[in-house]
Formats: C-alpha cells, sequence, structure tokens
C-alpha cells in the first residue's frame, strides 16, 4: 500500500484499466444516448428565422445605427447586403460587414414521437422527401409542422385553415412567431413612422396628445406593414393584417378617452377592431369593438386607472385586450375560409384621444407570422387559395420564414417515416439558447 507523502494516508495505485472502463463506459453512454434519445443539429439555412437562425451576419446600419440580424452571401469576401427595418435604407456598403456567425445549434428529442402524437405547430426535425440534386442525399430539414394526417388544409391571406375551421396557435406557440415591426426606440426624427390627424405630437418615441377636444383625435403608423425579414435583406410581399400594439398610456383626465385600433383594408371593406379606455371613478372602463359592433365590455379596478400598461392583439380571428399584462377582454370567431379573402390589401394602427390629454410611450408594433400561398410570390398575385388534402400518415410542413422557405408548398407532404424528432432546445451560441416553440 502506497502511503501520500504529506500525510501519511494510503494512497489507491494508479489502475490503467479501470480508467479505460470508465472512459469506454461514459463513450458507450454517451453514443447510445445519441442513438436513441437526443441528438444535436445545427440549422444550416434561415427557413425558420428568427425562430431559429442559420448562417447570419449581425449588422449595424450605417443610416440610423441599428443592430440587427441577416442572412449574407456565401463567404465573408463580399460586402453583406442589408435592408434596415428601423429606417427602411437598404444597401451594400462594405463597412457593414462584420463575423459570419454559424447557424443555431439545436437538441433533438428523437423518440419522443413513439410515446405521443406529433402535434401542430411543433417544431420538428425530419428527412427531406426528396433529393439534393448536388449531393443525391435526402438532406435534415427543420420546420414547423402545421398539417396532420387525414385534414383537409388551406392557406388564405397568410391565416391557416383545417377542415374548414381556422387554426389558431396555443399562447406559448404565438409568442415566438410575433415579429417586430416597431419599436420607439428605433424612431428616427428623420424617418418618421407616425402621422398625426391633428393635435399629437412625437417627442423622442412618445406620442403626446396636446389638446383636450370634443372629438377624437387620431395618430396613425404611416408606414406599410407587409411580411419583412431584416433576415432576408428584402422588402416584404404581403400585407399582414394580425397584429399586436403594445405601449404605456397616462390619461391626463377622468371621463376622457384613449382607444388603440388595427384595420384591415379587404377588397370589399375596411374592418377595424379598437379597444377604448376610459378611467371613470377609480375604475378602468374598457370596451372592445368591431366596426360599429360591441364586442366585449368591463370595469376593470386596477391600482392606476390612469397610468397603465396597454396591449391589443387581432390574430387569427380572435381579440385580446390586456392591461398592465393581464387579460382584460377576449373574443373569438370561427372563421371558415369564405369569411377572408385571398389576401389583405392594406393593414395599420392606429391610437386614438377623446376630451383629455395623454402621452402613450414605450409603443410597439408587432405582427404574426404570414405564411404565403406561394413560394415566391406575392399573394395579389395568385388566383387560388393553397389547398393540401392530407393522406394517412403524411404530414404538412412550413418554415415561420414563410416568404424563402422551402418547404410542403414546394415539394409536397412529409413520410411519417421521414420524421426524426422534436427540436425542444437551442444551446448554442449562448445568446440565443433557449427553448424551442
Amino acid at each position: 500500500m502506497q502511503h501520500d507523502v504529506k500525510n501519511g494516508k494510503p494512497r489507491k495505485p494508479f489502475r490503467l484499466q479501470e480508467h479505460v472502463e470508465w472512459i469506454a463506459m461514459a463513450f458507450v453512454l454517451a453514443l447510445t444516448f445519441r442513438c436513441f434519445v437526443v441528438e444535436a443539429y445545427q440549422i444550416p439555412t434561415g427557413s425558420m428565422a428568427p425562430t431559429l437562425y442559420g448562417r447570419h451576419f449581425e449588422v449595424s446600419c450605417p443610416y440610423c445605427g441599428e443592430r440587427f440580424v441577416t442572412r449574407g452571401p456565401e463567404t465573408a469576401d463580399y460586402p453583406v447586403f442589408f435592408f434596415c427595418p428601423a429606417c427602411g435604407r437598404e444597401g451594400a456598403p462594405r463597412s457593414t460587414r462584420t463575423r459570419l456567425h454559424g447557424g443555431d445549434r439545436i437538441l433533438v428529442a428523437k423518440d419522443l414521437y413513439l410515446f405521443s402524437r406529433p402535434r401542430r405547430w411543433d417544431v420538428f426535425v425530419f428527412k427531406s422527401p426528396k433529393r439534393n440534386e448536388r449531393t443525391m442525399t435526402h438532406d435534415n430539414f427543420v420546420k414547423r409542422l402545421v398539417g396532420l394526417p387525414g385534414e383537409t388544409l388551406e392557406i388564405r391571406n397568410g391565416q391557416v385553415f383545417v377542415d374548414g375551421h381556422i387554426a389558431r396557435k396555443p399562447g406559448h406557440v404565438q409568442g415566438r412567431l410575433w415579429q417586430p415591426v416597431y419599436n420607439y426606440r428605433n424612431e428616427n426624427p428623420q424617418y418618421p413612422c407616425w402621422r398625426s390627424g391633428g393635435g399629437w405630437d412625437i417627442r423622442k418615441g412618445k406620442l403626446a396628445l396636446v389638446d383636450a377636444a370634443e372629438s377624437w383625435q387620431t395618430i396613425e403608423y404611416a408606414r406599410p406593414i407587409r411580411d419583412f425579414y431584416a433576415y432576408n435583406a428584402r422588402s416584404g410581399d404581403n400585407v399582414v393584417g394580425d397584429l399586436l400594439v403594445a405601449g404605456h398610456v397616462n390619461i391626463d383626465e377622468d371621463q376622457g378617452s384613449f382607444s388603440v385600433a388595427v384595420y384591415n383594408d379587404y377588397q370589399s371593406a375596411r374592418h377595424t377592431v379598437t379597444a377604448i379606455f376610459t378611467p371613470i371613478d377609480g375604475r378602468l372602463g374598457i370596451e372592445l369593438r368591431k366596426d360599429e359592433r360591441l364586442l366585449s365590455q368591463t370595469a376593470s379596478l386596477i391600482a392606476s386607472p390612469r397610468d397603465f400598461d396597454f396591449s391589443l392583439a387581432v390574430v387569427d380571428g380572435s381579440q385580446e385586450v390586456c392591461v398592465d399584462g393581464v387579460s382584460a377582454l377576449y373574443s373569438a370567431e370561427d372563421l371558415s375560409p369564405d369569411d377572408v379573402p385571398l389576401f389583405t390589401s392594406s393593414s395599420g394602427v392606429f391610437f386614438g384621444g377623446y376630451g383629455t390629454k395623454l402621452l402613450v410611450s414605450g409603443a410597439e408594433i408587432k405582427r404574426d407570422v404570414y405564411y404565403s400561398t406561394d413560394l415566391g410570390r406575392p399573394d395579389r398575385s395568385v388566383t387560388q387559395p393553397f389547398v393540401e388534402v392530407i393522406p394517412q400518415g403524411q404530414y404538412l410542413a412550413l418554415g415561420d420564414n414563410s416568404p424563402i422557405s422551402n418547404d410542403s408548398r414546394k415539394w409536397g407532404l412529409v413520410p411519417e417515416a421521414n420524421v426524426l424528432g422534436k427540436a425542444f432546445f437551442v444551446f448554442w451560441p449562448p445568446p440565443r439558447v433557449r427553448p424551442v416553440f
């Protein structure tokens, strides 16, 4: 028995065989875990951006300073073309080039679907039904599972209908799919985002109604809202009508009202969803209206009925008003494909004030993902919706970055045998570490 030179305690002799056995066991366990439980994948392209990034550059706009992510050329030897989401300027100066980043690295639960059936809106990995013409292999794809076996799926006006009913996304999925349109931090006086109908001032990203008039005075978001992705380095093709508007409002007087509205112009008529907030005697009266029709109303008791956070979400045929992060009103319609057009001609957001001065700060606008009817073509140029009857044993896959996603709209359905597993976690790079929804 050997002894430790310092304290005289017995010390086990070094046995090489034991260490080799432990290393071999760890290797076998890791290999088993990889083969049967979890496997890591790297995202090669941006078809799921911004849920999952492929190879990309981080760009600082040389005109307004906004930092954002955009896909770049195949090598870093060429300048990065960009389309700034803040000021709308575009270009390809070499001064925008930064270090090339690889795609997100994700973990995939390989055998999860042996114990539970795939669900709509899952992010899943599968082998492409068609061979890659260059490599003659079946590439691994990651997309969002949208259509299930035995369903008839239809896409029109950016929305998904299943068996004649609109398909609503669960809250955790919808939260991931909201895409930024406007953020008060991006406000640039040289490129104004708001157009006042009178009485409103724009003050460093804050919107102030300076006159307590006895008629509604409005201020409208002045830019078109399209399926634009900074990642794609080009403007969007389709008008998006499913929107989320949020911010903070300070209302100067009781009995005065503040409103936030989302409108959609179809070819035949305009449809407007409006939330109206009126502080009265320590309570906050809230009305939710669609056009002239009252959908719902309430009187909420909150700590500061004249000073609160608000949001209005209009998405998938539903409308929700939140105050201080809590749902106050909700309404939903069972829309069918016949209830919506093939595309929306215009959409927008506006704030209004009546009988009081008020200040809106921290304003944000987000849009829902827009699933276009045909890959590479704007919906205004198509005459028929996308319709797919899904047989048993097949799935329909779409990419979140619909304008550039090579998915079931192009190459058809995914056989059940091709499904490899469900993506559940981004583990690299560190700033992107999070669950996958």
